[in-house]
């Protein structure tokens, strides 16, 4: 599944890929251009959520981890289903929960 945004100006794509049994295996977040502190920040926390969940962790660990996180960008995201985010780690997470909503609820 695959997801665009633009929070501040910045565009940016989530892709998330499921296993056969239906669980999070894959996240690939883009935001920045190519070479930029932005856009290594997002590649290694795609790697790292990735290596994350093909251990076991289940995906609530990311929600609770950064939803509600502050720092920029922030802002309106242009997604109808995540409409503001406080950072891109809260658009994660808020994505991750849309997408997954097996978990518990968070408000």
């Amino acid at each position: 599944m695959t997801s665009t945004f633009v929070i501040d100006g910045v565009p940016g794509r989530l892709t998330t890929a499921v296993a056969p049994s239906g669980e999070l295996c894959h996240v690939d977040l883009r935001a920045g251009t190519h070479g930029s502190t932005l856009a290594g920040l997002t590649d290694a926390l795609s790697t790292a959520i990735t290596t994350a969940l093909r251990a076991g962790a289940p995906p609530t660990v990311f929600v609770d981890a950064f939803r509600r996180t502050h720092y920029v960008p922030a802002g309106t995201t242009g997604d109808p289903d995540v409409p503001y985010a406080t950072s891109l780690g809260d658009y994660l997470a808020q994505r991750l929960q849309h997408n997954q909503p097996d978990g518990p609820e968070r408000p």
